[in-house]
């Protein structure tokens, strides 16, 4: 199916400037409850396929661009939940790193947490071989600290060992993985409740990465140093109503040229979407929408060219939408939104790239209720 989308209240004032226009076409619908979407080039084509990852399917399958024909990578790798991709051994072709067999409760979840490799035809099954089992295993990233194209790999739980709903009191750690070791250690210890986002990021510029982390904390920056130690820094502390409706649950960095910006679903699966904007050694805390149910997919990127970021931003509950938000004022301080789908897609995921080949961010999203990915062309204007 594939049809044109006129964004809703997409009457944007003259300083915002006109979003581009999206064709809808669907992937799949074979996904039972979409989770996360990886968009990377499995095949070496120079075009980002799709990892769906299917929290209620026992196979993980990704998707050819630009036919999305559905290939199996791996099979019994039930309640996945999440992946990243990076060439682990340096032989030019992706690693997936994929956590499965998640439950909440530290006491019912496993956490198999397994590397995987394909042979030489990326279409058949890859080998899997497994790294580590961690309770809760929740999100996995690959963060490369010094810049020089050498990754580690981060664990981090959505709980504590000693966790129990709903204020699930404990700390919670990050773990990170040498790769050809994976070695558990421990990177970070005392954030708390909830951890539902590591992120790494460019911060300044160059090629190093450092990670922001959304918990029950809110939000924290954490850098590196050459000498092996770890800054961190708290940004916000989030939604400051009691936990569990608290502190911060997704976060990204964009920029409005040379301006950073932070966007952020708040609380835990919240209701909120929020800007946070420089202000001297602060930050400014913009509540954009307040009135999302069980709110999870967030990104950031130039869809217009302008050099100024735009948020898409959606959620799982009733009234399901996707929204593109765009700065209106100078400083970020207003936004307008448009809805890019309404009722059609309940967003646990979105991811913006050029999935096309015509050098136009497209919007890619996964849905859980609706079980489906689709993907937003972009068409210009």
């Amino acid at each position: 199916m594939v049809k044109i989308l006129l964004l809703a209240m997409a009457s944007l004032v003259a300083a915002a400037g006109q979003l581009p226009r999206f064709r809808e076409i669907t992937v799949t619908r074979d996904v039972k409850m979409g989770y996360q979407l990886l968009a990377v080039d499995l095949n070496g084509d120079g075009r980002k396929d799709l990892i769906a990852i299917d929290e209620r399917a026992s196979e993980l399958a990704w998707y050819e661009n630009p036919g999305w024909q559905r290939h199996v990578m791996a099979v019994d790798v039930p309640r996945q939940l999440n992946a990243d991709a990076w060439d682990v051994d340096g032989d030019g072709k992706l690693e997936v790193v994929l956590a499965y067999r998640f439950e909440s409760s530290p006491e019912r979840s496993v956490g198999n947490v397994v590397l995987l490799k394909s042979g030489n035809d990326v279409t058949r099954l890859w080998t899997m071989t497994e790294i580590d089992r961690v309770p809760t295993a929740h999100r996995v990233r690959f963060i490369d600290w010094e810049g020089k194209g050498q990754k580690v790999l981060l664990l981090g739980p959505m709980v504590g060992m000693k966790a129990r709903a709903p204020l699930n009191d404990d700390d919670v750690p990050v773990y990170s993985y040498q790769p050809g070791v994976w070695k558990r250690e421990l990177l970070y210890g005392n954030l708390h409740g909830i951890l539902h986002a590591i992120v790494p990021v460019t911060w300044d510029k160059g090629r190093r990465e450092q990670l922001l982390t959304a918990s029950f904390l809110g939000l924290h920056r954490m850098e590196r140093r050459k000498n092996g130690e770890l800054k961190i820094k708290q940004i916000s502390k989030g939604d400051e109503r009691p936990c569990p409706q608290c502190g911060s649950s997704e976060v990204r960095l964009g920029r409005l040229g040379k301006e950073r910006f932070l966007a952020a679903i708040e609380p835990w699966h919240g209701n909120q979407l929020v800007v946070y904007l420089p202000e001297g050694k602060a930050w400014r805390r913009v509540v954009l929408d307040d009135a999302m149910i069980n709110g999870h997919a967030l990104a950031v990127g130039d869809l217009d060219g302008d050099g100024r970021e735009e948020i898409v931003c959606g959620f799982r509950g009733k009234g399901h939408r996707v929204t593109i938000y765009q700065a209106s004022g100078g400083k970020g301080a207003r936004w307008q939104p448009a809805i890019l789908d309404n009722g059609g897609m309940a967003a646990a995921d979105c991811k913006i790239d050029d999935f096309t080949g015509d050098a136009r961010p497209d919007i890619a999203c996964a849905g859980a209720s609706t079980a489906n990915v689709k993907l937003y062309e972009n068409l210009g204007k």
